[in-house]
């Protein structure tokens, strides 16, 4: 019989275990995009959407090419406890105490327990150089680079470089003199070495990890197994993320300031939601809409149901 859920996600003052529907609930989000936008202030509307979860106790999941590094910095920032998955689907992190008890696969690990769905970095490395040197092609990859090479390759400040050189099971990578069919060739002759590529902005990132969404499945697997049925809302903004907001039960993709990429992720995913807004403005919408529409029409069915005022979403939540 799966436990109730009474776990903290949160470190706010105000956080408070879930009640009611709220318990039911788990919102899994990328965060290039969606919930972080280069260049950016932060945003009242966002702010007031993160506080939004946090008072509900509803638990904010974040599944992203990041490594775990940077992910943890974003957890310390936004004062989060809760499970995340890092590089692409090739890692699920859990922090201790997460669940009643600690999964099948998971291997302890510092603050945490980690179940693996990819190779290692250095094999990854391994492959690349290989594949590269027999294919002829010319390619700067992070693991060559120093701190301040990455910064000037991605744009960053010295200490974001530093996290995303840690990197554990995907590499970086830029194509020097990039052609399409150059890069073709080179995405084959890597997928026949067990290796999937993709663009990442200026760069491909490249991975062992065979299906992105497995370590998104197993999370779903061990969250029923503790604390049975749930409703898993996701958020997106790009094609990539296709791949596991099919495992979602409420997909919505974010519109993107890039032009056409949220019409090319719904022609893939036809059933999901697409925000007025993009990037964190159509991200918060959607905390908002979804979730919120949730709990309203669950207080509604209920109305003498758990969590008092708690269940909901009132207007005076959003910022004036």
């Amino acid at each position: 019989m799966p436990a109730r859920n009474t776990h903290v996600w949160w470190r706010q003052r105000f956080a408070e275990p879930a009640a009611g529907m709220a318990q039911r609930i788990v919102v899994v989000t990328d965060v290039d995009g969606t919930l972080l936008e280069p260049g950016t202030r932060s945003l009242p509307d966002e702010r007031a959407a993160l506080d939004f979860l946090a008072a509900r106790g509803i638990p904010l999941v974040i599944n992203s090419s990041k490594t775990r590094a940077e992910i943890e910095r974003l957890h310390q920032t936004l004062q989060m406890l809760t499970p995340f998955i890092s590089e692409n689907g090739a890692a699920l992190f859990l922090p201790h105490a997460s669940f009643p008890f600690v999964p099948e696969r998971a291997r302890p690990a510092v603050g945490c327990e980690v179940i693996e769905f990819g190779r290692r970095y250095h094999e990854v490395v391994d492959a690349l150089r290989l594949t590269c040197r027999e294919m002829e092609v010319e390619v700067v990859g992070f693991a060559e680079l120093s701190i301040e090479d990455v910064a000037r390759e991605l744009g960053v400040p010295l200490v974001e470089a530093q996290l995303a050189k840690l990197r554990e099971y995907t590499e970086l990578f830029r194509i020097v003199d990039e052609k399409d069919a150059m890069r073709s060739r080179l995405f084959k002759a890597l997928h026949r070495r067990g290796l999937r590529c993709w663009r990442t902005g200026t760069h491909h990132l490249v991975t062992a990890t065979p299906d992105r969404a497995e370590s998104l499945r197993t999370l779903r697997a061990i969250w029923k197994q503790a604390w049975g049925d749930h409703v898993m809302i996701g958020l997106g903004d790009s094609e990539d993320d296709v791949a596991w907001l099919r495992h979602v039960d409420v997909a919505i993709i974010v519109q993107s300031r890039r032009t056409g990429v949220a019409a090319r992720a719904f022609s893939k995913l036809p059933t999901a939601h697409v925000t007025r807004r993009p990037g964190r403005q159509g991200w918060s919408e959607a905390i908002f809409e979804f979730v919120g529409g949730l709990l309203t029409r669950r207080a509604q069915n209920h109305p003498t149901s758990g969590g008092g005022n708690r269940t909901d979403p009132r207007s005076d939540d959003r910022p004036p």
